[in-house]
């Protein structure tokens, strides 16, 4: 009998900007080892990652930038999927900031391009698809509650990740920007949290079907439901 429980990788950050710390957990699978009656266990378990360098102040009417690099990791022994959700404390500070996807080097973080973190589908929205080819964060894609409330209001990583391996980053900076806005600057939290679920489904399946391209679809949904 296989047997599968959700283990959930938890992150949130505290005080202004403050550091994520990963939590992370597993479950349990029986399978088939070759011989009779052999149960070997395997486990999910996932870390968020993060490269973190927070502001030191926040300015009236100006922009502030720092670096917010956010991975996650299978630190496990079996292949997962994972998805994380992104949000801010401040449904204000959301409004006003941008988050980038940009390379971490040494180039001011200002030269980065930025796309709005409101959850919403337009076009300078922060990842509204899988991204191509030639962006760092190859693989990541939103799928809105308004889309598939199964589902929805997660950003998902759409290959599976294999034990020992890291997701491309989510995201690598953070802009808010108070200019025009007349407010005065607030404390607030950016708020990271992820799950992550064995990639064996019902069927016994472990890898994605040939020209099936919306796998770790079927697997969420599948788990979920």
């Amino acid at each position: 009998m296989k047997r599968k429980r959700l283990i959930i990788s938890v992150a949130a950050s505290a005080a202004i900007i403050a550091a994520v710390v990963g939590i992370s957990g597993a479950y349990l699978v029986s399978a088939p080892a070759g011989v009779d009656n052999e149960i070997v266990v395997g486990y999910d378990k996932t870390e968020i990652e993060e490269d973190f360098d927070p502001p030191t102040e926040q300015t009236p009417n100006a922009a502030t930038y720092y670096k917010k690099k956010v991975t996650v990791k299978n630190t496990g022994d079996t292949p997962c999927y994972v998805r994380m959700f992104v949000d801010f404390s401040s449904g204000f500070i959301r409004k006003i900031s941008s988050l980038s996807y940009d390379p971490v080097n040494s180039a001011d973080a200002a030269t980065k391009n930025y796309y709005s973190a409101e959850l919403t589908m337009a076009d300078n929205y922060f990842i509204k698809e899988v991204s191509s080819d030639s962006n760092p964060n190859k693989g990541w894609v939103y799928i809105p509650e308004s889309d598939d409330g199964e589902i929805g209001g997660y950003y998902y990583y759409t290959e599976i990740l294999s034990p020992g391996d890291e997701t491309p980053p989510l995201f690598t900076y953070v802009k808010t920007d108070y200019s025009g806005t007349g407010k005065d600057v607030v404390q607030y939290d950016v708020i990271v949290y992820s799950e992550s679920v064995q990639v064996v489904t019902k069927d016994g399946k472990s890898a994605p079907d040939a020209g099936e391209s919306n796998r770790y679809q079927t697997v969420w949904k599948e788990y979920l439901g």
